[in-house]
């Protein structure tokens, strides 16, 4: 389980006794983003949001002991008791310090999303590069280009090699055929943004 620290408008996350800064070139950091595409966002936890109790909330509205006095000299007790009632009424003794656990951050979503992204990037180049291969069944043809060398004579190159084709119970092929409907399904399965990307 991850949990987010969040203080001074700095995150971290601490992952047992660990802390791992949100650092893209960290090592943890990039760990981090794939376990959580990965494993999906229940192993992440947001930070603690501790909420304050009545006690603090009176103390923080509390006028100080000088302007208290000083109500006191200019209205009286009872103008005093009115102003000091009011705060403790707008913060009854029912709201106790709690700790919340606030949302996970959108920097978390926005860089596992990324993570996601280039994973079915590089799947896809995979994919058609493996579908480029010669396909073993097949048989190729051996193709020639003419060359001009540096001595001005034109020279016949092979620029592809005559293969012959091999029987399709061969066991090479039906792993060739098998690795090319997976590469194939991949490129199926790949988003059109993925592609565009690609294609961009």
């Amino acid at each position: 389980m991850y949990k987010i620290l969040h203080s001074l408008d700095q995150y971290s996350i601490q992952f047992g006794n660990s802390n791992i800064p949100t650092d893209l070139e960290n090592r943890d950091y990039q760990q981090f983003i794939k376990d959580v595409a990965e494993q999906g966002f229940d192993i992440v936890e947001g930070p603690d949001v501790v909420q304050p109790s009545y006690a603090d909330l009176r103390r923080e509205d509390y006028p100080s002991i000088a302007d208290q006095l000083d109500k006191i000299y200019h209205g009286g007790i009872e103008c005093w008791k009115e102003q000091i009632k009011e705060i403790k009424d707008r913060h009854p003794k029912g709201i106790t310090g709690r700790t919340d656990i606030a949302p996970i951050p959108d920097w978390v979503y926005t860089d596992v999303e990324n993570y996601r992204f280039n994973q079915k990037l590089k799947k896809y180049v995979a994919a058609v590069e493996r579908l480029a291969q010669h396909r073993l069944i097949e048989t190729q043809e051996r193709l020639v280009d003419e060359v001009l060398g540096n001595d001005n004579v034109y020279y016949t190159v092979e620029t592809q090699p005559h293969i012959e084709g091999l029987p399709a119970d061969d066991p090479r092929v039906i792993q060739d055929e098998a690795e090319r409907a997976e590469a194939q399904a991949v490129i199926v399965a790949t988003p059109q943004n993925v592609i565009d990307a690609i294609n961009n």
